[in-house]
């Protein structure tokens, strides 16, 4: 069993983790496709769509931990 304060430790180092994850490796990616000149312009585009995707699955996570963090902060229950 786990403690609601220690939980709500874990959720917040998960978000944490994921944020900082996210904005790095988006902001790698898209900085590192300006020096492929060896991509084509399509091939490019295709990297730049997933990235993109990518950081949006990673927000639409980010929102539903932020969920579960609240809903525990919430919750009338110590132990999990």
């Amino acid at each position: 069993m786990i403690k609601k304060k220690q939980f709500i430790e874990l959720l917040y180092n998960a978000l944490d983790t994921e944020e900082e994850m996210t904005d790095h490796f988006y902001k790698y990616t898209t900085d590192s496709l300006k020096y492929y000149k060896w991509l084509s312009e399509d091939k490019r585009k295709q990297i730049s769509e997933i990235t993109t995707k990518l950081r949006s699955d990673c927000q639409r996570h980010k929102n539903m931990v932020e969920k579960l963090i609240k809903h525990v902060q919430e919750s009338e229950e110590n132990v999990l």
